[in-house]
């Protein structure tokens, strides 16, 4: 039998660089392939559990009654002013209108009030011109019994005198100190008649103290007015409060009412948020943090449109991680410790004007640490 021969050397060398070659091949496709998974891992920080968020605002009612119309659907849109829902105000009118009748009395009593103060006032006053007339007249007159007190005076005296050089008679002298005696009497007759017109001056200003009771009666009046003007403040405020409108445009998205129930103050009416105004949050590592910053760019993909990229930037960092923001932190006393990567809050923007982003939509987030 014939004895095998041996593959030539040529043939194994081929095969060995052959063999190199294919290797080398796959490394380098092995890299290329991980290039952008490299470049990533040091130029991103990737988040890939961040939801859209939004002004989600509920709407509750702050008084009681029956629902009569509720025109809102989920998904409906809404413009600022516009019916979000109605209560009854059956109870709330005929109140605010009692409130108005006190308010209209007690307005009729202070011009009551007022008209009596102003007409007192001017017959104080015509009374008081009276008086100060009359002490003046009263006076005046007794400035002339005076003179004629002085004028009887000095004719008696002279009449004595006569009188005691036999000039005149007895009838004379005796006439005389008859005239003395009325020029006197008429002084203080004068006199008392000052008297008399500056008490009748006293008596009208004591009848001034009627303003001040007047004056109290108003004031008292006014207290009651302010206190029924804050009740109808408060009617005012509960009719008004049965009229619930949106406070800006928005969708709705839920709604917790029907026409008929009946609500009391904090019920839940409805739901709704502003699709203009959305934003991201998300949660980064604790070992990510440092390489953010405030302004730092981010790429966005909203898994409800696969395909599209949105972008954005980081606008807030949360001060404490989310651990401490827990209902039930775990302080670990035991002293068995496993250690966890923690996380912290922040906040992301996103260019999404004319998209229909929903609050709660899942995105993944890729922010660029190479600013």
């Amino acid at each position: 039998m014939d004895t095998p021969k041996p593959p030539p050397l040529p043939r194994r060398r081929h095969t060995r660089w052959t063999r190199l070659i294919v290797f080398g091949g796959v490394v380098v496709i092995a890299v290329w392939q991980a290039s952008p998974w490299l470049a990533a891992r040091f130029t991103q920080v990737h988040i890939n559990d961040a939801r859209i968020a939004a002004k989600v605002v509920t709407i509750s009612s702050e008084v009681a009654g029956r629902v009569t119309a509720m025109p809102v659907l989920v998904g409906d849109t809404m413009e600022e002013g516009g019916l979000v829902a109605a209560i009854d105000p059956a109870y709330a009118q005929p109140q605010l209108d009692a409130v108005l009748s006190r308010l209209a009395a007690t307005d009729a009593q202070l011009a009551e009030f007022r008209a009596r103060k102003a007409l007192l006032g001017k017959q104080l006053s015509a009374r008081q011109d009276a008086a100060y007339a009359g002490i003046a007249a009263a006076e005046a007159n007794h400035e002339a019994s005076l003179a004629n007190l002085t004028n009887a005076r000095t004719r008696h005296e002279r009449a004595i005198k006569l009188a005691n050089q036999k000039i005149t008679s007895q009838q004379t002298l005796d006439e005389s100190q008859a005239a003395l005696d009325t020029a006197a009497q008429q002084e203080r007759a004068a006199f008392a008649a000052i008297e008399s017109a500056r008490a009748n001056l006293a008596i009208v200003e004591a009848d001034g103290e009627q303003i001040n009771v007047l004056d109290s009666q108003i004031a008292s009046a006014l207290a009651g007015r302010a206190g029924i003007e804050a009740d109808r403040s408060l009617k005012e405020i509960d009719l008004a409060h049965r009229t619930i409108i949106a406070q800006f445009d928005g969708i709705v998205d839920g709604t917790f009412v029907d026409v008929g129930e009946y609500v009391t103050p904090g019920t839940r009416i409805a739901m709704y948020h502003a699709p203009d105004d959305v934003w991201i949050d998300a949660n980064v590592k604790e070992t990510d943090l440092g390489k953010l910053l405030v302004g730092s760019r981010a790429s966005i993909a909203v898994d409800a449109f696969p395909g599209r990229k949105f972008e954005g930037k980081v606008v807030g960092m949360g001060g404490a991680a989310t651990s401490q923001l827990a209902l039930l932190p775990s302080p670990n006393p035991s002293g068995n410790f496993t250690k966890v990567t923690q996380r912290v809050p922040i906040r992301v923007s996103i260019n999404a004007s004319e998209t229909e982003l929903r609050p709660g939509m899942m995105v993944e987030v890729y922010i660029d640490v190479t600013d």
